[in-house]
């Protein structure tokens, strides 16, 4: 769209339309060349030659200065681009096709102007003409090639319109191109719900937050890939999509959630040492590190469901107790 909208400054950059006259006293052709403020020729001489051969037809003189698209033709085009480039930064999709739609009735509109004017000219003929040709008009083709005479009148769009045609397209194919990536999104929503409702059951059974079994001698540590053998000392963490990661003891959870966001799961469980095998809600259990307990990675680091269990090991071994939080600072701070 943006690129539609710079295409139309070249309308000020090359001219719209061409006519050329071929006759025996101009083999090579004279050419009039139309912009949207300005006619010329290919040569500084051509519009006093075609005026000079209009007189003997009785044809009007052109006079640019007299003809007022041509002073605010500049306007129009310049408006639009600089609309167009303000709606490629809103982005908003409709107003690329109204755009598109503004650009094209205009150049419409100017066509059937450029058409009055050629017929204005080739017809008003004054009666005073020093040749006459009963019924005889001389109106350039709109578009193509007429003999007029013994002159062969070629009429071709040139680069300027080339340029504005482009723009409309462009505008009209980001319209496209946006109305057709909505259709696309609607459709994916459309078949997103659609497979979610079939495969609900199965979503609410695969994705059901709860913990799983630990098979000990054969599952591996998510943070150290050791195997987990002992029933005493393993932990499990169950993230908010259900899925399950496993620790051959305490501190290798511990560790591991240093580095990630406890955000990210729902279920935190140890084993009870008083009951091996037995999953418990970590942040509600009561933590030891003592001396007389060894865990499998060294920190010597123990849960109990009661704290009652666990008192009596550090009277008689020694030891220090923890809540959950404070077990989690003092791994930080190791």
């Amino acid at each position: 769209m943006l690129l539609a909208a710079l295409l139309l400054l070249l309308l000020f950059v090359f001219p719209i339309w061409q006519i050329t006259l071929i006759a025996p006293q101009y083999p090579d052709g004279i050419s009039l060349y139309i912009w949207i403020n300005q006619i010329t020729g290919d040569s500084p001489s051509t519009l006093q030659n075609i005026n000079i051969l209009n007189h003997y037809v009785g044809m009007k003189f052109i006079e640019p200065d007299a003809i007022p698209e041509l002073s605010y033709f500049p306007y129009i085009i310049g408006g639009m681009s600089i609309a167009g480039i303000v709606i490629a930064i809103w982005g908003k999709r409709i107003l690329y096709l109204i755009w598109s739609s503004v650009l094209g009735i205009l150049g419409l509109l100017g066509i059937y102007d450029f058409y009055l004017w050629e017929y204005d000219y080739g017809h008003n003929l004054s009666p005073e003409a020093p040749i006459k040709v009963p019924g005889m008009a001389y109106q350039p083709p709109l578009f193509g090639e007429k003999y007029l005479l013994n002159f062969l009148a070629k009429s071709y769009p040139e680069l300027g319109t080339y340029f504005m045609f482009i723009a409309i397209l462009l505008a009209f194919t980001a319209f496209f191109i946006g109305r057709r990536r909505n259709k696309k999104i609607k459709a994916g929503i459309k078949a997103t719900q659609l497979a979610a409702i079939l495969t609900l059951p199965l979503t609410i059974v695969s994705c059901e937050i709860k913990q799983a079994p630990i098979n000990y001698g054969s599952d591996a540590c998510h943070y150290c890939k050791m195997t987990i053998v002992d029933p005493q000392h393993a932990a499990e963490l169950v993230n908010n999509n259900g899925k399950v990661f496993k620790y051959d003891a305490i501190e290798c959870m511990v560790n591991f959630l240093q580095n990630n966001s406890t955000s990210d799961y729902t279920l935190f469980l140890v084993n009870d040492y008083q009951n091996p095998k037995k999953l418990i809600d970590a942040k509600n259990a009561n933590y030891v590190i003592s001396p007389a307990i060894s865990s499998p990675m060294g920190a010597n680091l123990s849960a109990f469901s009661e704290r009652t269990e666990m008192d009596k090991i550090i009277k008689d071994a020694g030891g220090t107790y923890y809540t959950w939080e404070q077990l989690k600072n003092y791994f930080k701070n190791q």
